[in-house]
Order: C-alpha cells, then structure tokens, then sequence
C-alpha cells in the first residue's frame, strides 16, 4: 500500500509518501528515507519498493528546500543539514503517534547528506531510533565547507554547492557543529554502505565514522561511486533488509 503522507515542522509542509505492506497486520517497522543533497524522494524510491515486499514500512519524503524539484515548503537556500536534522526529527515525532507503526522498531537511512542529517537527528534522539542505514553519508561536507571558507567571517550570503544555490546558513550550520559528538552518542546499530571508488566522499570517511559510532560496521560496495545504480541498488537493498530483520525488536 502506498499512500501521500504530510508533516508540519514550524509551519513548514513536508510532502512525502507511505509504503506499507498489503497484509493489514497492524504495526510495521518503519524506514524514514532521507535523500541526497539537491534530490527529492525519487532517490529514495527503489530502496522503499525492495523493503514493503519484505513486509517493512517506508517514508519517503522531501526535505524543505532540500532541492530545486522538492515538493515541500522552502528554498534551498534556506536548507542546511541542520535544517533537514530537524525535517527528519519532525517526521520520527509524527509516525511515532501513528496506529501502523512499530515504535519499538524506527529506522532512519540516509542518503550522502541525508546520511548526515540522519546522524544528527539519531543522536538528538537516540531512544527513538532502533538502527540506521547510512549510504555514503557526506561527512566530507564539513572539511569541503572549511575549505571553501577558511574562516567563518568569509561566509558569503549566498553561493553554490555542485551548481546549485545554498544560503549563508548552509555553511554556518556547517560550522556550528562538530558531527562526531552526534555518532557517538548513537548506540544503536549501524550498517554504512559505501562505494569503493567514491570520488565525491572517499571511503575514508565512513571507516572514521565507524570508528567513532559506539557499534557500527561498512560493507564496500564494489566498482560503486558517488550513487548506486542497477545492481548496486539490489545489492544495498538487500543488505538494508537483512540489517534491520536482525536488529528488529520483537515484541
């Protein structure tokens, strides 16, 4: 079953869309999909249709001016990953009220700098978060922030990030936070999944990441970059299923 599902956050409507098994068994797990810097929803969209047939439930959704094609409120230069923490934090506080979700059993996956706004909002709110699944997740975005910006005095009011227009608060977000006091206040299980000739956000990253996640482990996706594509996406889907049917909650 798949249906249109809104939050509100600040006024703010974030337009998304449930994927809910057909069995009509009640209370499902739930996977909150972040996407990418710049994308929507459709990033997130096959991993959703891998996981409903497995009998897990799936939000996809927009980030508020997450990108040039979001259709939620916002503009993109009003986004960072701050902003899109709080989207994520908002929605976790919806479903969490709802009859069809598992509460014991709230995943979140993020894609690249979904992954970071993912990692944020789990260790604002650790006890809501049973595991998470991060895919390339861009920490290398603070460390491209400080290069751009050597100081945050040279911060510009308005610039670009891959040809697209973010605002001065998409880097002094940037700077504000240090994101490895997020990981470890995480204790929940992760599984980072990341491409082996990632150019965009080296592999590097993630093995630090794993280092400072209290329980954490990265499985290589081969010849795999910045994205999967065909049957790098199986491959990913199939290893986001067997984590989250190992770290369900039973009741």
């Amino acid at each position: 079953m798949q249906k249109t599902y809104t939050v509100e956050r600040e006024g703010f409507q974030i337009s998304g869309e449930l994927y809910l098994p057909d069995d009509s068994k009640g209370r499902y797990p739930i996977v909150i999909m972040a996407h990418g810097f710049g994308g929507d929803r459709e990033g997130t969209r096959p991993y959703a249709e891998i996981l409903v047939k497995e009998g897990i439930g799936c939000y996809i959704f927009d980030f508020c001016g997450g990108g040039l094609s979001s259709k939620s409120d916002g503009k993109m230069t009003d986004m960072s990953v701050i902003t899109e923490s709080e989207d994520i934090e908002a929605v976790v506080e919806s479903i969490r009220k709802e009859p069809f979700a598992d509460r014991k059993n709230i995943f979140l996956m993020g894609v690249s700098q979904g992954g970071v706004a993912s990692t944020i909002a789990a260790g604002d709110a650790p006890d809501e978060i049973k595991g998470m699944v991060l895919l390339y997740p861009a920490y290398v975005l603070f460390d491209d922030a400080r290069r751009k910006y050597p100081s945050d005095d040279l911060i510009e009011d308005s610039s670009t990030v891959f040809g697209l227009p973010v605002g001065r608060r998409y880097y002094e977000d940037a700077f504000s936070l240090n994101i490895y006091d997020y990981m470890v206040r995480f204790t929940g299980n992760v599984l980072i999944l990341h491409g082996n000739i990632d150019e965009v956000v080296p592999l590097s990253y993630s093995i630090e990441a794993r280092k400072k996640f209290p329980a954490a482990k990265i499985v290589q996706i081969t010849d795999a970059g910045h994205g999967f594509y065909g049957k790098e996406v199986v491959k990913a889907g199939k290893e986001m299923v067997s984590f989250i049917e190992e770290n369900m909650q039973l009741s």
